[in-house]
């Protein structure tokens, strides 16, 4: 199981069309996933607890396409990256997580993929983004 996650410097609102200043508790994300249901990419929306889901076909390089994407669509606003893999499952995940400091709050979603988000949120699919 792969995690990539990217930490944005910035909170926005897809359904509002806003954007702001991250704070250290409100921040959006970029995550790659690749689990045994298959590999997603996943941008989450700190303002309203949103999240857009989109199945990809599984790369060669997952990392490499998970650097390369974002920092083609958000390389001015990175703030922190973290590549996160596991043998152990979820548990293994969060295990993971915790070495780097980070929450091991996952949120599993019924379509297959996990992602993660900070503690104390309920991030749900809220909008569908534009084709």
């Amino acid at each position: 199981m792969k995690l990539i996650l990217f930490l944005l410097s910035i909170r926005s609102s897809y359904v509002n069309d806003e954007e702001s200043e991250a704070t250290d508790e409100l921040f959006d994300t970029v995550q790659f996933v690749q689990n045994e249901k298959g590999t997603w990419r996943i941008k989450t929306f700190a303002d309203d607890e949103d999240v857009h889901l989109w199945s990809i076909e599984a790369p060669e390089d997952l990392v490499e396409l998970a650097v390369e994407n974002t920092n083609k669509h958000y390389g001015d606003v990175i703030d922190e990256a973290f590549i996160l893999e596991s043998e152990d499952g979820i548990e293994g995940l969060r295990k993971e997580l915790k070495k780097h400091g980070l929450s091991t709050h996952l949120e599993i979603s019924p379509k297959g993929p996990l992602f993660w988000a900070p503690p104390g949120t309920s991030y749900k699919p809220k909008s569908s983004p534009a084709q």
